[in-house]
């Protein structure tokens, strides 16, 4: 996959789709599937924004039962078992732990009946999956003491059981968005990220393409289409508003999340707060999670009004303190100190409710799909906003069932739901790690190969083969983590990774964890500096725009 800047100037696409996040991603790889020409630019890296500011769940949707909206619970577990058919590699199940309290609404019996309608509700989704691992396991209740052994820290005083159940957890939701991108680059699309989209190219009042800047040499660019697409999630406003069209977006929160020591061990807690919620059935106002990832705990999320500038979000000493005191309030003791976070992200979600309020959670998990032709008299542009990464892939299916229509040339109809992503032609994830195993046991160690398996699938060939045609490739870049340096060479020249932050916080996942230490920023820097032929100036702005990540307000 290379940034083919020519392609984009010298080729009428059937359809440009602006934005390089989850939604943009599964809208290429449907339209480039059905037989389309597609362009897609990300003014940043692919998946950097609110595709990578999330709890790293594909959740079945049983959040949604509180609200009443069972299509949404049937919707979310179909897509759920769809990411398990096409990207096996790159998710797991997690036993997810819910408290129940002494409370009608709140209690056991409350909560079994709400299993007990989900997995109804769910009935026929483990026919999908090749891999039998991938099917979904099944729930059960447990006792006080039984949720005191899965749970240690957690206090019994206002417990009386517990609902246990499995959700599919991303090792990394950045490498699944890029996954989907990749693919479809192999299938023809011609993708490239830091290219901004300014402006549509209008003709006798029709969009007929997008006026760009590559951010990496200021060119200016004319990207030509029959159809536009705006998936810019929260920077959609931005540029309909060039042209008056209508907006779908009517405000913006903001979520921070943490990365801490761990706080549980293997097994997920959801736990209530006093946050309120919108939902038919209150049990105990807006849950935070607390979920294993990586080896750590990946806790979340607040809920906050954000009118500031988009591309400035950062989590606060305020955001860290907030979800530090809902996690100790929820267990009834301090199981969480300052000292234990590691790390903290902030996304920005854009929400579309009529009005808003800022001290009610508003998530619903609701998309939009709109036709300015129909909307706004302006023909050649759709507007295409998710609202979950769940449903991405469903969106996009929903959206291309619109537009093809609009073409006179035969299309397929929608393949995605079960046919694999390019890093994911595997029938049994645990089998291929096994041939993987044997078949590189001499060049790397174990547990290496079991990391490039995770996060690269079928591709992991392509990775290996840097460590033998390089001196050092194979040397991991720290003792606390099986990430190794031809990683960052293969992002490089197969992964379109422009920057060290690409490679850390989104192609290794390194920085995520925490400040990887100086050794590995300058190590990272001298590959990355030989390769792409930085001088010493760029070579520290670029270990600088590492660091702002470590930076709260």
């Amino acid at each position: 996959m290379k940034r083919s800047i020519n392609s984009l100037v010298s080729t009428k696409f059937d359809i440009v789709i602006i934005g390089g996040g989850i939604t943009g991603a599964c809208l290429a790889w449907d339209a480039v599937n059905r037989g389309l020409t597609v362009a897609l630019i990300e003014k940043g890296d692919f998946g950097a924004a609110t595709s990578s500011a999330s709890s790293k769940l594909l959740h079945g949707g049983i959040r949604y039962l509180q609200q009443g909206r069972i299509d949404k619970v049937r919707e979310s577990a179909l897509e759920r078992i769809y990411f398990q058919c096409i990207a096996p590699h790159l998710s797991h199940y997690v036993p997810f732990v819910v408290p129940a309290y002494n409370s009608l609404s709140k209690g056991k019996l409350f909560l079994g009946i709400g299993m007990f309608l989900y997995q109804l509700l769910c009935l026929g989704q483990n026919r999908w999956p090749r891999d039998p691992d991938k099917k979904v396991p099944g729930w059960k209740m447990l006792s006080k003491a039984q949720l005191l052994q899965y749970i240690p820290g957690i206090s019994l005083k206002r417990t009386t059981g517990a609902a246990f159940f499995q959700e599919c957890h991303m090792y990394s939701s950045e490498r699944m968005t890029l996954a989907f991108i990749s693919s479809s680059a192999l299938k023809g699309a011609v993708v490239a990220n830091y290219v901004c989209a300014e402006d549509f190219i209008l003709e006798d009042g029709r969009v007929s393409g997008v006026r760009a800047t590559d951010v990496v040499n200021g060119e200016s660019l004319n990207i030509k289409a029959d159809y536009v697409i705006n998936a810019a999630g929260p920077w959609i406003p931005l540029l309909n508003k060039s042209i008056s069209t209508r907006s779908i977006v009517t405000a913006f929160s903001k979520g921070a999340h943490l990365v801490t020591s761990p706080v549980t061990q293997d097994v997920a807690v959801a736990l209530p707060t006093q946050k309120q919620n919108q939902s038919i059935v209150n049990r105990g106002g807006r849950h935070v999670f607390v979920i294993p990832w990586r080896g750590h705990s990946l806790i979340g999320t607040t809920y906050d009004p954000y009118a500031g500038e988009l591309d400035k979000v950062k989590p606060t000493e305020d955001d860290i303190e907030e979800l530090i005191s809902d996690i100790n309030s929820a267990f009834g003791k301090t199981v969480l100190q300052r000292k234990d976070v590691k790390y903290s992200f902030a996304g920005i979600y854009p929400l579309v409710d009529d009005e808003i309020n800022i001290k009610v959670y508003q998530g619903t998990g609701e998309y939009q799909i709109v036709d300015h032709n129909i909307t706004d008299n302006i023909d050649g542009l759709i507007t295409v906003f998710g609202a979950k990464f769940t449903t991405a892939r469903l969106l996009a299916e929903k959206a291309l069932d619109q537009l093809v229509d609009k073409f006179t040339k035969p299309l397929k109809s929608c393949q995605t739901k079960t046919l694999p992503l390019s890093s994911g032609d595997i029938v049994s994830v645990k089998e291929y790690r096994k041939l993987k195993q044997h078949e590189f046991a001499a060049v790397l160690p174990e547990d290496v190969i079991d990391h490039l398996v995770t996060y690269y699938g079928a591709d992991i060939d392509a990775v290996v083969k840097y460590t033998v045609s390089g001196t050092h490739w194979k040397q991991t870049l720290t003792t606390n983590h099986p990430d190794i340096e031809a990683q960052i060479i293969y992002a490089i020249e197969h992964e379109m990774a422009c920057h060290m932050d690409d490679v850390l916080f989104r192609r290794t996942g390194l920085g995520t964890l925490g400040h990887p230490g100086n050794e590995v920023i300058e190590r990272c820097a001298d590959i990355m500096s030989d390769s792409l032929q930085w001088d010493h100036e760029k070579r520290q702005s670029e270990i600088e725009r590492v660091l702002c990540y470590y930076q709260f307000s």
